[in-house]
């Protein structure tokens, strides 16, 4: 009896063991797919992210390359540039000026002074649409207000730009290896040594320079042979005005240095010379001052830059 017992408890403990045994195999038959599902999904991730990372440096090794490649543009065009600024520019002499005046009607140029100032190089002619749509173009700068499809009106190419502001000119300036002239430089080389009235002299009409809306636009740069400076520079009374680089104070000749005057320190407004094509013969005097803010631009207010003489 006992033996019999024994023996069914060895049938049923291995009945149990076989049923254990089948189930586990049928789990693990449902298991070893998922578990082979995720080695390929892991291996599938792995060459992903082995190609991603061959991708990424693939990547950054030509961007670096392209980085290096633009340096070495730019600095061909800072070299070519340089050699464009020696032909645009004309030399301005050291000198003593005789600047602003003692009319009782214009306070803002009381009183007269003298005032030495170094060479310099300034350019011949205002910064015309072409040169300034070149700066845009590649820089990606605002364009003028003015301008239709990226682009100057038609036949103005040789037309100062005008709808600039003073930061929009100050970051021409920087683009191109120079500078806004100081107002002092600007009046020194309108006025020369004879202390000219107006950039050619003392007489004031249309066949000087484009004012009092004898034209009722810009005209090209060149126009006026008759109102060339004694230095050589075109335009600078009459066409547009000029920014220059200094901040704009009523009384600041009261107070400026003898040499070099680099203007206030601060303000809310950046002096503008010359008058414009719209101004009458008092404000295109080479004395005359006017002001605007430095970030509003206008019809009639155009630049032309100045340059140091490397010693």
């Amino acid at each position: 009896m006992e033996d019999w017992a024994l023996a069914l408890g060895i049938v049923l403990c291995a009945i149990l063991w076989v049923h254990i045994f089948v189930d586990y195999r049928r789990k693990l038959n449902r298991v070893i797919p998922g578990v082979e599902e995720v080695e390929r999904r892991k291996r599938e991730c792995n060459e992903k992210i082995s190609n991603v990372e061959a991708s990424r440096v693939a990547t950054v090794n030509q961007l670096e390359e392209m980085r290096q490649e633009i340096e070495k543009m730019e600095e061909q065009r800072v070299e070519l540039q340089c050699k464009l600024n020696e032909r645009e520019m004309v030399t301005i002499p050291a000198g003593t000026l005789r600047m602003g005046s003692n009319s009782p009607d214009k306070e803002d140029e009381n009183p007269e002074h003298k005032v030495h100032i170094k060479s310099f190089l300034m350019d011949r002619y205002e910064v015309t649409n072409l040169q300034y749509k070149d700066f845009v173009d590649v820089t990606g700068h605002r364009k003028p207000i003015h301008w239709q499809n990226g682009t100057f009106p038609v036949g103005q190419a040789d037309h100062p730009t005008v709808n600039v502001s003073w930061e929009d000119a100050y970051a021409y300036a920087e683009w191109v290896g120079k500078r806004l002239p100081t107002e002092a430089e600007w009046e020194w080389a309108a006025r020369g040594t004879e202390y000219r009235e107006y950039a050619w002299g003392k007489q004031c009409s249309a066949e000087y320079a484009n004012f009092a809306n004898s034209e009722g636009k810009t005209t090209a740069v060149t126009k006026f042979p008759k109102g060339v400076s004694a230095f050589g520079v075109w335009d600078m009374c009459g066409n547009v005005g000029e920014w220059v680089g200094d901040w704009y104070e009523v009384k600041y000749y009261a107070r400026s240095p003898e040499a070099n005057p680099p203007g206030p320190l601060d303000g809310t407004a950046r002096v503008y010379r010359g008058g414009g094509y719209h101004t009458n013969r008092i404000d295109i005097r080479a004395a005359a001052r006017h002001s605007a803010s430095p970030n509003a631009y206008h019809g009639y207010i155009g630049f032309r830059c100045a340059r140091d003489i490397e010693t």
